[in-house]
């Protein structure tokens, strides 16, 4: 898509183009880039969406590529200085508990795969603290682990309960033919 577009602005991590054909401003950002080869190119209109736009793209999306992206995205501390680095775990797994618990959710071979890679790639079922302990007292760390402790938890169950499901839909078919 870049080659359609004029480079503006980059400082090494991001890279900013105007498109030609309409004049619309995106950004394309490197996921992962830490890894061999700077990461994967991942391309934005601008206003880049908010994570709460993030989260709902997310859980309506079809394209397990994109699903996958955006889940990765989530994780990235500095997606969006808007969001004020409000974290996403907490908001995203309320959007996945109460997808499974709606009346007419459908417990598909495709939401397995789609709930379970949100949970592993936006890092959902990661138990380990992730702020920052140093100067903190014993009990703000215990809090912070707590927190995380329990989103994993939520994560773990959500998975749990999509494999059960999956185990009974195949017994069902197999009954069926």
């Amino acid at each position: 898509m870049t080659s359609e577009m004029t480079e503006i602005e980059s400082d090494g991590w991001e890279t900013k183009y105007i498109d030609k054909r309409d004049k619309s401003e995106w950004l394309k950002i490197r996921l992962d880039s830490e890894y061999y080869g700077g990461g994967n190119p991942i391309l934005f209109k601008f206003p880049k969406p908010t994570q709460s736009e993030l989260i709902k793209i997310l859980t309506k999306s079809t394209d397990l590529n994109q699903i996958s992206a955006i889940s990765c995205l989530l994780k990235e501390f500095e997606f969006d200085e808007s969001d004020n680095h409000n974290e996403y775990r907490e908001e995203l797994i309320i959007e996945l508990e109460s997808i499974i618990n709606e009346n007419d959710f459908k417990w598909s071979g495709f939401e397995k795969k789609r709930l379970t890679t949100i949970i592993h790639d936006s890092d959902l079922n990661f138990i380990n603290n992730q702020r920052d302990s140093l100067g903190k007292k014993y009990s703000e760390v215990e809090t912070d682990y707590q927190y995380y402790k329990n989103i994993a938890e939520r994560a773990e169950k959500i998975i749990t309960i999509l494999n059960k499901n999956n185990s009974i839909w195949k017994r069902i078919k197999t009954l069926l033919n």
